[in-house]
């Protein structure tokens, strides 16, 4: 399913309440609902609701669709280790695994390599 109109960052998209997935595409943001091409941004999975505040590794795994839980540069993350999901969780599927990347911000929490507002490169210059 096409979206031309949809920017790069607008991925907000549900479909009938479906997990779907966005990718791009000849070009363009497809939004899909069946066997999504790695890389794929999941939009809706299943336990996605449950994945507010801040969580340990351990219950993103257990709770969620999500399998793998990566810190950037390719380390995995220690089921101990918290997650500030800023309640916005947006996985990756990686090598056939939907993977959640995360970052180090403080004090030794993670977050969610992708923000909840995305904003251009280089807004406002």
């Amino acid at each position: 399913m096409p979206f031309p109109d949809v920017q790069a960052a607008d991925h907000h998209i549900l479909t009938e309440g479906r997990a779907a997935f966005t990718y791009f595409a000849g070009g363009q943001v497809e939004v899909g609902t069946e066997a999504p091409p790695e890389g794929a941004r999941q939009v809706a999975f299943a336990g996605h609701e449950g994945l507010k505040g801040t969580i340990p590794v351990s219950a993103i795994l257990a709770g969620s669709a999500i399998e793998k839980v990566v810190i950037l540069g390719g380390l995995a993350a220690v089921p101990e280790m918290l997650v500030d999901t800023r309640d916005f969780v947006r996985p990756v599927w990686r090598d056939g695994v939907l993977t959640l990347v995360t970052q180090f911000a403080r004090n030794g929490v993670l977050v969610p390599f992708e923000p909840p507002n995305n904003r251009p490169c280089c807004a406002g210059h």
